[in-house]
């Protein structure tokens, strides 16, 4: 009997030993990892590059070429009326880069996605000197705490009537036609114009009632 309690007492605790051994060996976990490994095969996907016109920034448009700015801008005015969405680039609603840039691509161009980045392109010019097819930027409703005034809004001019700029955009009243001349709104959040390639003077607009003093 003695020696049955001896034998169970030494098959126990060799069973305690090995079971801290293991637990030493596989150690404790202490937090679970939000990084998983990457199957095997799996291949990272790369965005292709954007492609914008050639020498976007000096470019200018022959005389047979002008009829682009003619086709972008009835692009542009046979979506009047599209509603306004935060993110759109259309077909169904845009908001005003989108606008922008779904107008441009109908001519072969390919803009930046944001206002922002398409506002570093072209020539700036004055009011003076808009034409047809010249992007206006506008900074938001939001006052900026610098003194320095941060795109949020582009529109493209329209037409130019006896001194006044009629902008086509998208804005939260959905795509319309807008005098800034008499905008206070956009008067006070003007920021510059730019010219992305040669004035158009004969494209003929038609006749619009603008929106007077839409929001962005």
């Amino acid at each position: 009997m003695k020696k049955l309690l001896i034998f169970i007492s030494f098959f126990a605790f060799a069973a305690v030993q090995a079971k801290e051994k293991k637990k030493a060996k596989t150690g404790t976990k202490h937090h679970i990892s939000i990084f998983k490994k990457k199957k095997k095969g799996h291949k990272d996907t790369t965005l292709n590059p954007i492609y914008l016109a050639p020498n976007v920034d000096t470019i200018s448009v022959s005389a047979s070429d002008s009829n682009n700015i003619n086709h972008m801008l009835t692009v542009l005015e046979s979506e009047l009326g599209k509603p306004y969405r935060r993110g759109a680039i259309g077909p169904e609603r845009f908001d005003c880069s989108g606008l922008i840039k779904y107008g441009f691509s109908h001519i072969g161009w390919i803009l930046p996605r944001r206002a922002t980045d398409i506002g570093q392109l072209g020539e700036t010019i004055t009011t003076e000197s808009c034409s047809p097819g010249d992007l206006l930027f506008f900074s938001g409703r939001r006052r900026s705490k610098s003194k320095s005034k941060r795109i949020s809004h582009v529109g493209c001019v329209y037409k130019v009537e006896d001194g006044n700029i009629f902008m086509i955009h998208s804005s939260d009243q959905g795509v319309n036609i807008t005098n800034i001349t008499h905008s206070k709104y956009y008067q006070d959040r003007f920021i510059y114009a730019k010219r992305l390639f040669e004035a158009d003077t004969t494209f003929t607009a038609p006749q619009v009632v603008p929106l007077e003093d839409a929001g962005n």
